[in-house]
């Protein structure tokens, strides 16, 4: 067969079956679980026993003849056997019963189910022989027209005709050869435009996001971001020496130590959420000896949701002077094999562990009554708030990916109050942040949320306030307090936004970060700015600079943009620029250190050009 059709083949199924298993076979479900009772499993599978008290001789234990040891129920659609433990749900039920297995054996069930107890009539009797009929009908078409144009097959579908609607455009820009992803949210518009269309602060509907993400995992990479990361974990031989030999791994002083000067957490604490401090002592313990990516790092470990198990570590660096550190590593394993660094020197590099996926305590807490839950951004924020009586989970990142807000409304439902209470940091990253957050959440339907902050002057998170005080019952005074103070968040109109993207200063990312109680000062400034520069001509670096202004009146801006082209180009030695600075009579050596630190906030600008800021501008603003 020509390889040119085999690729289309593969493609197309990859897609389909993608679709398939994550929007289609999930949209029947709830048909299929009202089809499944008792009494049909009864009469398919022809159990033995008392139907009238729902209780059957088991079919999974060799030699059962109990009639009463096997339970349905069909209140709960759930089955259990008393005598060898097995239970699960109805199809799971059928999943055993037809010996289905490997990673689509439920959603193989979910089809028989709905071919033989629902009565739907699917076309197919399994993904094998939904490949096939696919397979066949593209061949089919290409003994016709000797085609090798994706294009000519995308309109070849089994299923029914809305889902086919719902991803002919996608599927199509797959056909042209561009990369598609499936993201039910705005488009990002260059920020060298003035011309922009509006958007509207779209409500997106939480399950159906996620059932795209996930097939848009499995046309990508054959299996979702989360089942290849509970795969990744049960095979990691990392994660198997943590949990196997934690007591012989961990330097419990150390982290006793580190603990309590970083973060003024217990050591009882520490252990208890199963912090590890690895350092090069227990080297030779580990299953590759030659692995030294994790030493003098405290290992936070993340577990899944499901089931508990530990599936990566947060690993943190203790020695912020170590050179060419990274202060964080996410990791899920050893890679196996060896990789050479610039000089050519062999070293064994980790397996990364994707964090999107789960939040740090979430397990502790999935099954508690949750009134208001607080996400902070960084592992340790969350233990520590957990450990004075908050129920707390982390991201680990300052960022909450869809699945993350999925598991949020999984647990505790959209009625629960949220408190984002990001990192408070110099540079406004953690508060950006928890808006985009903010405005995330509302989208799928979220309307109890809370912004939080700490005094700054105090620490910029949980953890920094707390090694200042050393007083965990002031912290709860302060913390009272900050709640207190929070911002309820409520989106800027979709006309303050639309105002303030067709400026064209902004991206609409950057715009769903900006607090919307400083909308109509951002878009004041960004007219005003607009007025002076053509923002076409400017490069992402002098775009980030004018950001960074948006304080400036119109007036000065109209000044600081007729800044003299003559002055700067003999103002380029830097020689002369320093003495012109230290001979200018607005600036004394004693404001030295603080014009240092306002001129590090200015990124790519030269020394000439800071030099005509300062002489033009009081230096507070």
């Amino acid at each position: 067969m020509n390889r040119s059709i085999d690729s289309i083949i593969a493609k197309k199924i990859s897609h389909d079956v993608g679709v398939l298993v994550f929007q289609y076979l999930n949209d029947i479900e709830p048909l299929i679980q009202q089809s499944l009772t008792a009494a049909k499993l009864k009469d398919y599978y022809r159990l033995k026993g008392k139907y009238n008290k729902g209780r059957f001789v088991c079919p999974f234990h060799p030699g059962a003849d109990n009639p009463t040891s096997l339970s349905l129920n069909d209140n709960k659609r759930n089955f259990h056997c008393n005598a060898c433990g097995k239970s699960g749900t109805y199809l799971e039920f059928i999943m055993y019963m037809q010996n289905f297995s490997g990673r689509n054996s439920l959603n193989e069930a979910k089809i028989f189910a709905a071919n033989n107890f629902a009565g739907l009539n699917l076309g197919f009797n399994s993904i094998a022989d939904f490949e096939q009929k696919l397979k066949d009908k593209i061949l089919e078409r290409y003994h016709k027209t000797n085609s090798l144009r994706y294009t000519d097959y995308c309109n070849i579908w089994l299923l029914p005709e809305r889902y086919f609607s719902y991803t002919a455009e996608s599927q199509g820009r797959q056909c042209q050869g561009e990369e598609q992803q499936i993201k039910p949210s705005f488009k990002v518009s260059p920020s060298n435009s003035t011309n922009k269309p509006g958007f509207i602060l779209e409500a997106l509907d939480l399950e159906m996001t996620i059932r795209h993400h996930k097939a848009q995992n499995i046309i990508d990479n054959g299996i979702t971001d989360y089942d290849k990361a509970i795969q990744d974990a049960k095979n990691s031989k990392l994660i198997n020496d943590f949990t196997q030999n934690a007591d012989k791994l961990n330097s419990v002083d150390k982290l006793s130590d580190f603990m309590s000067k970083k973060y003024n957490i217990d050591i009882d604490t520490a252990l208890r959420y199963g912090l590890i401090y690895f350092d090069k002592d227990s080297q030779k313990q580990l299953y590759y000896s030659d692995f030294f990516m994790l030493n003098d790092r405290v290992l936070f470990p993340v577990q899944d949701h499901e089931t508990g198990i530990v599936v990566g570590y947060q690993c943190r660096q203790t020695d912020l002077n170590a050179p060419k550190q990274y202060k964080y590593l996410n990791v899920t394993d050893y890679q196996d094999n060896l990789t050479a660094n610039k000089n050519g020197t062999a070293f064994r590099n980790f397996v990364p562990f994707k964090p999107g996926n789960f939040l740090f305590n979430l397990y502790e807490l999935k099954n508690k009554c949750i009134n208001a839950l607080w996400i902070t951004e960084g592992i340790a924020d969350a233990i520590k708030l957990s450990c004075m009586g908050y129920d707390a989970v982390s991201p680990g990142q300052a960022n909450l990916t869809d699945f993350h807000i999925y598991l949020i409304d999984k647990y505790c439902g959209k009625d629960v109050v949220i408190n984002l209470f990001f990192d408070n940091d110099d540079h406004k990253v953690g508060q950006s942040k928890s808006i985009a957050a903010a405005y995330r959440l509302w989208q799928f339907g979220f309307r109890n949320i809370r912004i939080i902050s700490t005094f700054k002057e105090l620490g910029k998170d949980i953890t920094d306030c707390s090694v200042k005080l050393r007083d965990d019952n002031m912290l709860r005074l302060l913390i009272s307090l900050w709640e207190k103070q929070a911002y309820s968040f409520t989106p800027a109109s979709n006309e303050d936004l639309n105002t303030l993207l067709k400026t064209g200063l902004y991206t609409e990312n950057e715009i769903m970060c900006i607090d919307p109680r400083d909308i109509n000062q951002m878009t004041n400034f960004a007219e005003a700015i607009v007025k002076h520069i053509d923002l076409k001509d400017m490069t992402y670096q002098q775009l980030a600079v004018l950001k960074k202004l948006c304080c400036f009146r119109e007036e000065e801006i109209k000044i600081l943009f007729n800044l003299s082209t003559k002055d700067y180009h003999d103002m380029q030695d830097t020689d002369e620029t320093e003495t012109a600075i230290k001979e200018n009579g607005n600036i004394n050596a004693g404001n030295a250190q603080e014009e240092r630190n306002a001129g590090e906030n200015l990124i790519n600008i030269s020394k000439a050009q800071l030099f005509h800021l300062k002489k033009r501008f009081n230096l507070d603003l």
